[in-house]
């Protein structure tokens, strides 16, 4: 069927999703695996995931990233694992996670119109999926990783031992970064059920704690207490503000990379309904972190063209801080 003709298409159980996946794997010789632009501990790992689980079934797959992969991920040896982007780069069957909107694909999103399949697998909430797509959401899922591993868990088993370690590891990843942890609303009981699951399969659990979540250096310490000095609140402390800029990263010789996670350092702070943190990316651009567990985050997100969950959102924004400031003030208290 010409791709202009082909329609996108929610995939309503995993079971069918499995069908399609392993169908389309038989089909289709080259394999390429995507996530949104800034790609985090779930996106990222799940992809990993994905990769090792194929790589284990003699499938070979890349992952493309915009850039080079954070060192957060070397762990798991996350940059031998994935390639940058580039305009020659094309694959016949391109599976795409943690996101199911083309716009939050960034650099990589050239990749969408040389596909002739196109599978996302994705826990946010729908937006706009992307034409000629066959797409899986389920909202209850504490993570895409999570998914993967319900896709794969009886075959993941019969694994080598070393594999069925990198893959817990992984999955474990990509729990603590969309639970915080475990603090987060959507850590449920499944997610403590898989986690002791992937404890039989050789996790750590504290071990991947520590690479992941902590392993700062001092001058990442250091750029943390700066941006907590900047924290501001307004009405009655209901509504928290803090935000970094690209001359504290560069006076403590750091990259965007140490800006990941900054909003749990004040998740569950007293009185706070609502948490922002400005992240200044390039002059006169800020990327907006939003958390709270009071209102609904990603309509406000989604406001400026960005998305999420209800509970934790971004998008990107223009303007000087002051001016976001007051925008982001005025659209907070439209729904507290």
């Amino acid at each position: 069927m010409p791709k202009s003709m082909r329609k996108k298409m929610r995939v309503n159980s995993l079971e069918s999703l499995k069908k399609i996946l392993l169908e389309s794997l038989e089909k289709y010789s080259s394999v390429g695996i995507v996530t949104h632009y800034s790609p985090d501990g779930d996106g990222f790992c799940a992809a990993l995931v994905l990769q090792e689980i194929l790589s284990q079934k003699n499938i070979k797959s890349e992952i493309i990233l915009e850039k080079t992969a954070p060192a957060v991920y070397d762990f798991l040896n996350g940059r031998e694992r994935s390639i940058v982007f580039s305009d020659k780069l094309a694959y016949d069957l391109l599976l795409i996670l943690d996101c199911h909107e083309e716009e939050r694909i960034g650099k990589c999103a050239p990749l969408i119109s040389k596909a002739e399949k196109i599978i996302a697998i994705d826990h946010h909430p729908e937006n706009e999926l992307i034409s000629n797509s066959e797409t899986y959401i389920d909202t209850d899922k504490v993570s895409v990783g999570v998914i993967i591993y319900n896709l794969f868990s009886n075959e993941i088993s019969s694994f080598p031992k070393l594999a069925q370690k990198y893959i817990a590891e992984a999955v474990y990843t990509t729990i603590l970064n969309d639970s915080d942890n475990f603090i987060n609303a959507n850590t449920d009981a499944e997610t403590f059920q898989i986690s002791a699951e992937l404890m039989k399969l050789g996790l750590v659990p504290g071990n991947i704690a520590e690479k992941f979540l902590m392993n700062k250096s001092p001058a990442e310490m250091r750029f943390i207490g700066e941006v907590l000095a900047t924290i501001k609140t307004f009405e009655d402390k209901k509504i928290l503000f803090m935000h970094s800029t690209l001359e504290m990263l560069s006076r403590n010789g750091l990259t965007r990379e140490a800006t990941d996670k900054m909003t749990r350092w004040v998740k569950g702070t007293r009185d706070v309904k609502i948490l922002i943190y400005f992240q200044e990316t390039e002059s006169g651009k800020f990327r907006l972190h939003l958390r709270s567990n009071y209102i609904d985050v990603n309509k406000i997100a989604m406001k400026y063209d960005g998305g999420g969950h209800i509970r934790a959102s971004g998008c990107e924004i223009s303007g000087t801080y002051s001016e976001l400031e007051e925008k982001l003030l005025k659209d907070i208290k439209e729904q507290l």
